[in-house]
């Protein structure tokens, strides 16, 4: 297990990390190495009964990915210096712990450690931060997956074991 996540993570050591986001729940994504222009073109009339949606996808979206999109979906701690954040904390703008998310853009991915065989996960950066990842209790979705503009992907699933699919590659924007 050790092995194959050096081996998965290996070509993100030494880049930095940006737009790390916290999303619904205790999601949060980050992205690594060269940024890329993705287009979505409209979709057109939708069977989707909110009004909301329906006009999101008559719009054209623009969103800058990386060469690697980290998506967790377990749980999860940031640390930079003495702060802190977990998946649970409240979510209070401007705050310290807030802060963590973005202390941790715009530094350079160290090292990738797997622990307990694999069921956690520890990325530590240049400047003190750090992300540690484990599996909430009682859950059996994904812990994480790391999609690769290659098209590629995989995933850790409750018990560490990882899951790999082949994709399309993705295409820039023009």
């Amino acid at each position: 297990m050790k092995k194959q996540l050096e081996v998965v993570f290996a070509p993100l050591v030494g880049s930095l990390v940006w737009n790390v986001h916290r999303g619904e729940g205790r999601y949060l994504t980050m992205e690594f190495g060269r940024p890329h222009l993705c287009v979505r073109e409209p979709l057109g009339r939708s069977s989707a009964t909110s009004k909301r949606v329906q006009r999101m996808l008559r719009m054209r979206g623009a969103y800058i990915h990386g060469d690697w999109h980290l998506f967790v979906q377990g749980d999860w701690k940031v640390a930079v210096e003495d702060d802190w954040l977990h998946s649970d904390d409240e979510i209070v703008p401007y705050s310290l712990k807030e802060d963590c998310l973005r202390n941790l853009g715009g530094q350079r991915l160290v090292s990738v450690e797997a622990v307990e065989d694999g069921r956690r996960l520890n990325l530590v950066f240049d400047l003190t931060g750090k992300l540690e990842i484990w599996p909430p209790a009682g859950d059996d979705d994904t812990q994480w997956s790391l999609h690769g503009w290659d098209g590629n992907t995989v995933g850790a699933d409750h018990d560490g074991n990882l899951r790999f699919e082949v994709g399309e590659p993705h295409r820039e924007a023009t």
